[in-house]
């Protein structure tokens, strides 16, 4: 019992939540959610909707939390990367959105979209009944 709870409280102050970690499925329900919000964000930037695009940016951000670890636990360093910085493009995409600076906006866009394309490229295999795994 003391070892569990020595455990937990390691985790807690290490900022990682032993009970909570990311695994496959909850990783696969992050992407589906990304997904959505990266089609909601098109159709938000394109309809200059500038609190829209901030609310999927902010919805993206919270869909990146917590993917640099999981990516690091499985020595992917590469994905690793692109999610820290696939979160710092979400939090600047909103930040943009707010201060209603298209350019900054269409900048922060294209990081986003490149970090997943990236990743999705190098780790993602579809798989015949059209699901995606992890290569």
């Amino acid at each position: 019992m003391k070892k569990i709870v020595a455990a937990s409280l390691f985790g807690a102050l290490m900022g990682v939540p032993l009970l909570l970690a990311l695994d496959e499925q909850g990783l696969m329900a992050k992407m589906k959610a990304a997904g959505g919000h990266m089609g909601d964000l098109r159709k938000a930037i394109e309809a200059n909707s500038r609190a829209d695009v901030a609310t999927h940016a902010k919805a993206m951000a919270k869909a990146y939390q917590g993917l640099e670890g999981f990516f690091a636990a499985r020595h992917m360093a590469d994905a690793a990367k692109w999610s820290g910085e696939g979160l710092a493009a979400s939090k600047e995409l909103a930040a943009a959105a707010k201060k209603g600076n298209t350019e900054a906006v269409h900048a922060a866009m294209g990081k986003l979209g490149g970090t997943c394309k990236q990743c999705h490229a190098t780790h993602r295999e579809k798989l015949a009944d059209g699901t995606y795994k992890i290569k």
